[in-house]
């Protein structure tokens, strides 16, 4: 289990290990796979796990009293969900603790059942003290956050608390897969990003090319190719139009004039389509880092967050037709690579600032770090901006694919004046190494510190 894994386990261990009957929701994509966290929450405990169906309320309560731990109670034909915890409270000894799932736990409020008020009267029950914690599951984020509140109504406040899922990093892909290169785990990143669910399908005895000629161009239907759009589809009723906007997006359209001009459709409208897209995390709005240099920073500008879906729609997607009669591998070369390239530069920054974060929390840097972003302005990005509580500032810069000089250096400190940003520190990440000016005035310029590809590796 890899340490944002390990991390999410122990937020939900609090509540399994709570003196009182908490009833708490865990819940995130269904593309970061949470199977081994569920499983060592009960290990060596007792336990009840239900996984709730997409069928009619009726039917769902007739399942549910087939659990294996219910079939020595006796129930009517169809028995409510005040019978079904009652039972539970009969299986349960005195004195024994018993930890309840219900995983896909949107499906229990189909028809307007009743199941989450009877839950928390069951959890609420003194004579219940102490006896039981729940978990409800879900990879609805998006009915999680938007509907549970108001569906659940006075019992809402019941819940005892909200823990999300979360992306694993680029270290732990780097740890999970240590066969592969330093630059083809970057690819593959690219290509997956931290959701979890997708990282199965890589091959660490092949390149990056290997792997994504095998998954996107060879799969045939229903493959990883189709995934994009089938993700697409379930989120939204019209998924053409949805598709049209993440396409322009992936490549480079982001403000949101330069989306109405491409996509003819209304500022008003993507403001409303961006907002949908924003909630499954599929896009970001992107603010820049404190309120200095307001007069140079890009307004209205809207980004693809999402590494899968930004990679499907900006290396695969536009290009498709192409696939017919073309063989994969010159298909990859002709349009993959070029769009890899591009896109492996977004996913290096982020990899840089897991990078710069992990210095921060083994005291490696020259200040601790209280507050982090990006600076977006008209002429270029500041990778990285960071400071201290007392303001003591840092600034990163990052390029994947070509060497960094010291004009690079030069055009990082004059775009931070404009910005309105005055670093004290200066942190210069490349892939592609440093030219020899650079490195042999480095060590004469205050606060300038290269890092180079190898030591962004886990060794």
């Amino acid at each position: 289990m890899n340490r944002t894994c390990s991390e999410i386990l122990a937020a939900l261990a609090r509540y399994r290990d709570d003196a009182g009957n908490p009833v708490a929701v865990f819940y995130g994509s269904r593309y970061i796979d949470d199977d081994g966290i569920v499983r060592a929450l009960v290990r060596n405990r007792n336990y009840i796990f239900y996984k709730a169906a997409c069928v009619s309320d009726i039917e769902q309560r007739i399942r549910m009293s087939f659990l294996p731990q219910l079939r020595q109670v006796s129930f009517s034909s169809v028995p409510s969900y005040a019978d079904l915890f009652s039972a539970i409270r009969q299986v349960t000894h005195e004195g024994e603790r018993r930890i309840l799932i219900f995983r896909d736990f949107e499906h229990l409020f189909y028809e307007g059942g009743d199941f989450l008020k009877e839950l928390i009267l069951f959890s609420q029950d003194p004579a219940n003290a102490g006896r039981f914690a729940t978990f409800l599951i879900s990879d609805d984020s998006v009915w999680v956050e938007n509907q549970l509140v108001a569906r659940a109504g006075e019992y809402a406040s019941g819940i005892s608390g909200f823990i999300k899922k979360r992306e694993s990093t680029f270290r732990e892909y780097r740890e999970s897969y240590p066969s592969l290169s330093l630059r083809d785990a970057i690819s593959m990143y690219t290509v997956f990003g931290g959701e979890t669910a997708l990282w199965k399908y890589t091959d660490q005895n092949i390149s990056a090319r290997e792997n994504i000629i095998r998954l996107f161009l060879e799969d045939g239907a229903g493959g990883l190719g189709d995934l994009a759009m089938s993700r697409l589809s379930a989120l939204v009723r019209e998924p053409a139009v949805y598709a049209t906007i993440l396409a322009n997006l992936a490549a480079g359209r982001e403000k949101l004039g330069e989306l109405h001009e491409s996509t003819g459709i209304s500022r008003s409208k993507l403001s409303v389509y961006l907002a949908t897209l924003m909630e499954p995390l599929f896009v970001e709005k992107v603010f820049s880092y404190g309120t200095v240099g307001t007069k140079e920073t890009r307004k209205g500008v809207y980004r693809v967050a999402n590494l899968f879906m930004r990679f499907y729609f900006r290396a695969i997607y536009p290009n498709e037709s192409m696939l017919f009669g073309t063989e994969p591998e010159r298909f990859y070369d002709m349009y993959v690579a070029p769009a890899l390239t591009d896109l492996t530069s977004y996913s290096f920054r982020r990899i840089c600032t897991e990078h710069l974060n992990l210095m921060n929390e083994q005291g490696r840097l020259p200040f601790a770090i209280a507050e982090e972003g990006e600076w977006n302005g008209k002429a270029g990005i500041i990778d990285i901006v960071a400071q201290s509580e007392y303001g003591e500032t840092l600034a990163g810069m990052c390029s994947f694919a070509n060497a960094m000089t010291q004009e690079d250096y030069h055009f990082l400190m004059t775009y931070a004046k404009r910005a309105g940003i005055s670093p004290d520190h200066v942190y210069m990440f490349s892939g592609a190494g440093f030219d020899s000016a650079l490195e042999a005035a480095a060590p004469h310029v205050n606060g300038l510190r290269l890092i180079d590809f190898e030591e962004l590796d886990i060794g």
